[in-house]
């Protein structure tokens, strides 16, 4: 049955790549996209654009409507008459998980407008090889902390029990970074002595998240496998992950730091004194030369929502 009232779909941004989490953990952002749909009786899909709430990488690679008509061949469905905006709050290119939530987005869309309900791994085997990574899709479908991994190109995600307390202080530069740029600057091997670091900080982190106990978020957001190659391409970040500077009035506030997906985003964990972190970070990044703006956001933990 295919639905005839207006309805709205609601999903968040995300962090991924927290530290040492590199590909695995990731947390849902109150940030939102949203997504209004008007079904009509054509049988066509009218985008309305507006330039206040530009695309996740432009009209000619459309995330939303790929997804939606993916969706809609899984599901065996016609394709609906319906009139599609949207008021998108999350900055493109800039590791905050626009192009997930822009698929996700689609995904559940097209379940509402067709009346179907898909699980999340079908969810997942839609989304994911139009993403090309698990954990920005598993925050913002599932909301709260997530953990990922792939197995033989098949996606599955779980959401992470946290007891933490804490809030997202995000400076957000000008500069924007494609993931596919993000990705390339990577090396292709790397030694047991990374590769072990990493894995027992990604098991500290996971420990840190469910038990609350912030004291081991600075050691578990350490990272050897992406975070030191990243970091080159905005000036002012290695600074930051070496938390220079740092005020003892509020430093032990600071939880942690990293990159936010790949970039240009950085992330710090904070449980006070959020505008002088903010602006710390600013004026780090400021001293090399980039120009950002920080925002204090919260955890979403509801992920992708319909509403009627």
């Amino acid at each position: 049955m295919m639905r005839s009232e207006p309805f709205s779909v609601r999903v968040p941004a995300s962090t991924s790549n927290l530290g040492s989490g590199f590909d695995t953990v990731s947390a849902a952002l109150g940030l939102y996209l949203n997504v209004q749909v008007e079904p009509t009786s054509e049988k066509k899909i009218e985008w309305i654009h507006s330039s206040n709430s530009p695309l996740p990488f432009g009209q000619e690679d459309n995330l939303i409507l790929r997804s939606l008509h993916r969706t809609l061949v899984v599901l065996e469905t016609e394709t609906p008459g319906c009139r599609i905006s949207m008021d998108n709050q999350i900055p493109l290119q800039r590791g905050l998980g626009s192009s997930a939530a822009a698929i996700i987005a689609g995904i559940k869309i097209a379940e509402h407008l067709s009346g179907e309900k898909l699980d999340d791994r079908q969810v997942f085997q839609i989304a994911y090889p139009l993403e090309g990574h698990p954990d920005n899709l598993a925050a913002s479908l599932l909301g709260g902390w997530a953990l990922s991994w792939v197995d033989n190109d098949r996606m599955q995600a779980v959401k992470l029990l946290s007891a933490l307390s804490c809030r997202f202080i995000a400076a957000i530069p000008e500069i924007t970074i494609p993931t596919r740029e993000a990705r390339t600057i990577l090396p292709e091997h790397y030694s047991l002595e990374d590769a072990t670091f990493n894995l027992q900080r990604c098991g500290l982190l996971i420990h840190a998240l469910n038990s609350g106990q912030k004291e081991f978020l600075r050691e578990a957001m350490s990272d050897r496998l992406h975070q030191p190659f990243r970091a080159r391409l905005v000036p002012g970040m290695e600074q930051l992950l070496r938390l220079e500077n740092l005020n003892e009035e509020w430093s032990g506030s600071l939880l942690g730091v990293s990159i936010s997906g790949s970039g240009s985003t950085v992330i710090a964990l904070a449980d006070d004194h959020y505008e002088k972190i903010g602006n710390w970070m600013v004026e780090t990044l400021s001293a090399q030369a980039t120009q950002s703006d920080w925002q204090a956001i919260d955890l979403d933990t509801t992920g992708a929502q319909i509403l009627t």
